[in-house]
């Protein structure tokens, strides 16, 4: 199973590390965010985009399908359970926007420019699509086979989830203008002399 959600044979033991890193820090940066104080606000999105952004798709997927599953089991708030492979899926959509926009600006972002914006503006488009693709999943397995447009609108669009998003795109934002653009400038630096 492993194999065929991570590819069967990585490249190197190199991308292995990056992946196991990453999946680190995500995983460890989830706990300790995981607070009422900090509810949504992650730097899960930021990461795995900068990690496709930086070592490629493939790098970028495993490290998004590692860290969202961990953290779908050990959540303090407790599992995800049927919902993690929508959660899973969503995440791919930022190793997606993270490769797209390595191809459109190369290794040289620029850290204070409309390229951080760029950044920014499109982590936070990633979450919106994110919070919709798992709020209608949301609303699926709660409802189903019944689920009919008003529980759909309901689920997705109540003062609590709209809370939760709008926490979670702002935050993806933020990360992304201030955050991606120095990691995809800085991570290829310190791995250059180990990979």
């Amino acid at each position: 199973m492993a194999g065929w959600i991570i590819q069967p044979a990585l490249d190197r033991t190199g991308e292995v590390a990056v992946i196991a890193l990453f999946t680190a820090v995500i995983v460890g940066s989830d706990m300790a965010l995981s607070g009422p104080e900090f509810s949504n606000i992650k730097l899960l999105d930021t990461l795995v985009f900068v990690s496709a952004y930086v070592f490629g798709f493939k790098v970028g997927a495993s490290v998004g399908i590692l860290s969202e599953t961990i953290w779908s089991f050990l959540s303090p708030v407790g599992m995800a359970g049927v919902i993690t492979p929508f959660l899973v899926g969503g995440e791919m959509l930022f190793a997606l926007a993270g490769w797209g926009a390595s191809k459109v600006w190369g290794a040289n972002p620029r850290v204070i420019s409309a390229h951080s914006l760029f950044i920014g503006s499109v982590l936070a488009i990633c979450a919106f699509v994110w919070d919709l693709e798992t709020n209608a999943a949301t609303a699926l397995i709660a409802y189903w086979p019944s689920l009919g447009l008003p529980q759909l609108l309901g689920t997705m669009f109540n003062p609590a989830t709209l809370l939760f998003a709008l926490a979670h795109e702002g935050s993806d934002f933020a990360f992304g203008c201030l955050v991606a653009p120095s990691f995809i400038l800085l991570v290829p630096k310190a791995f250059r002399s180990r990979l």
